[in-house]
């Protein structure tokens, strides 16, 4: 399993306020395995232990203090700040994504072998036309 990010990093950027840490530890290496597998699927050949750069190292952290705020709740993370909103920002998901430099579920998906010579066709055939 991938150790690119650390319960401490989580831990810091909930600010310190983590006082579960057998859960912290599970949300950070749930993360780890997330990114590993999110950017294998997406071609990536990592190593496990060397993370690929501090923006797939800020991914995990993010994921994994998504989950930790999570707990417990119904389908975001739950606040009792007078002045927060209670809820996760919808962009945080995607931003995870794009610092983990892996596509969006079947919106991005790669086009198959039968797709991409339609497409070279196509544009063969624009060629000709234009």
């Amino acid at each position: 399993m991938a150790d690119w990010a650390t319960p401490d990093d989580v831990n810091a950027a909930l600010g310190g306020t983590a006082t579960d840490t057998e859960f912290l530890t599970a949300c950070t290496d749930a993360a780890n395995a997330y990114a590993f597998r999110r950017r294998l699927e997406a071609g990536y050949v990592d190593d496990e232990l060397i993370t690929p750069g501090p923006d797939v190292t800020m991914g995990v952290v993010m994921y994994a203090v998504s989950l930790y705020r999570e707990r417990g709740s119904v389908d975001s993370y739950a606040s009792f700040d007078a002045f927060a909103s209670g809820v996760m920002p919808s962009s945080t998901y995607g931003q995870v994504n794009r610092l983990l430099g892996v596509p969006r579920g079947q919106v991005d998906a790669p086009p198959t072998g039968d797709e991409l010579a339609r497409i070279r066709v196509r544009r063969q055939h624009a060629r000709w036309f234009a």
